[in-house]
């Protein structure tokens, strides 16, 4: 795996990444380990096995998504319930969306609210309640950040606790995730890569969340606002690919993988996106097409393969660059280059 090394290292030194860390699991362990580079392009804290990334939308999957696989499995909620049973307010338009719907974002919610400031004003749930829906329900998949913010307020609705609290307890706790939560700044720690440049502060932001919505909300939502380490998401992964630690049971996380949207044209389970397609995606070529995973904005990502045993975690916090960065490219480099020295230490 020292190729992989070299690669990640020759992109910091390029100036494409500041950062980044690797962690490739297999055979029920962490197979490979990597930091490199910077928290920040303006310090020289050294990215490290405790350094904090912001995750951006991994939180749909990693907060969101096993919250209510929980409560599917508890029978508290079923991917059929309709939003409006929930939240009676709802208008008529949206009342009979699920939350399969939701999951599967094919809700009909547009992807993102037309305006994004960190000074802006948010007013939830009602913000919801006036967005023109963009096709009727279960039609078609758009990606929204609306679905899932929704699914964060119906998490609290349900629980009657806080978003943050629920998943700390029932989610990161049992996982022994014990470096993940929202809002780091507040417990004091210091090891947090950097993400974009704050026009409104002069600075960069650290040890808050990057996403716009997200801020306006506290630091805390349904899309957006975790953040994590490598070795966490690597407790995480494996809860997938093997089922322990035990959190959720065979029957839910079939469920979350099983290709729900065949007839909206679309690769989307239960919140993570499905290998398979034609298009080329993030965990490039080599992956199985039964594969699954996420990406954040701020350049983390997670992808599993099951049929090949294998996880791959990447964090990085390319958004530190500014938005012209090129992790889109660089991520399929990346995973082929894992996929390509696994193989070989397999057939050696």
């Amino acid at each position: 795996m020292e190729v992989v090394r070299v690669l990640l290292q020759d992109w910091v030194d390029k100036g494409l990444l500041p950062g980044a860390a690797l962690r490739v699991i297999h055979d029920q362990r962490v197979w490979y380990a990597c930091d490199v580079g910077k928290t920040s392009i303006t310090g020289d804290q050294s990215v490290t096995a405790e350094t904090l990334f912001d995750l951006a939308s991994l939180t749909k999957v990693t907060a969101t998504l096993p919250a209510l696989l929980l409560l599917f499995q508890e029978g508290s909620l079923a991917p059929d319930d309709q939003i409006g049973t929930y939240f009676p307010d709802c208008p008529a338009d949206k009342s009979a969306i699920t939350i399969s719907q939701l999951l599967t974002h094919t809700s009909g919610l547009p992807a993102d609210l037309a305006q994004r400031r960190r000074d802006s004003q948010i007013t939830l749930p009602q913000l919801l309640f006036q967005q023109e829906l963009l096709h009727a329900p279960g039609t078609q998949v758009i990606y929204s950040d609306l679905g899932m913010i929704w699914l964060g307020l119906l998490i609290e609705k349900v629980t009657g606790e806080k978003l943050d609290d629920y998943v700390a307890k029932h989610i990161f706790k049992p996982l022994g995730m014990n470096h993940t939560f929202y809002c780091p700044n507040t417990f004091g720690f210091t090891n947090i890569s950097h993400t974009e440049y704050c026009l409104l502060t002069k600075k960069y932001i650290a040890g808050e969340v990057h996403d716009e919505k997200a801020f306006v909300m506290g630091g805390v939502a349904g899309h957006a606002g975790l953040f994590s380490t490598a070795d966490d998401l690597c407790r995480y992964a494996m809860s997938w690919l093997y089922g322990f630690p035990p959190l959720l049971t065979e029957e839910w996380r079939k469920q979350a993988v099983y290709w729900h949207t065949v007839r909206a044209s679309g690769s989307r389970g239960y919140g993570w996106e499905l290998n398979g397609s034609e298009t080329p995606i993030s965990c490039g070529s080599g992956f199985h097409p039964s594969s699954y995973g996420h990406t954040g904005f701020t350049g983390t990502s997670i992808w599993i393969d099951p049929v090949q045993d294998l996880a791959v975690i990447f964090l990085t916090n390319a958004i530190h660059l500014g938005r012209n960065h090129q992790l889109r490219q660089l991520r399929p480099l990346l995973h082929d280059a894992v996929t390509a020295q696994l193989h070989k230490s397999l057939t050696e």
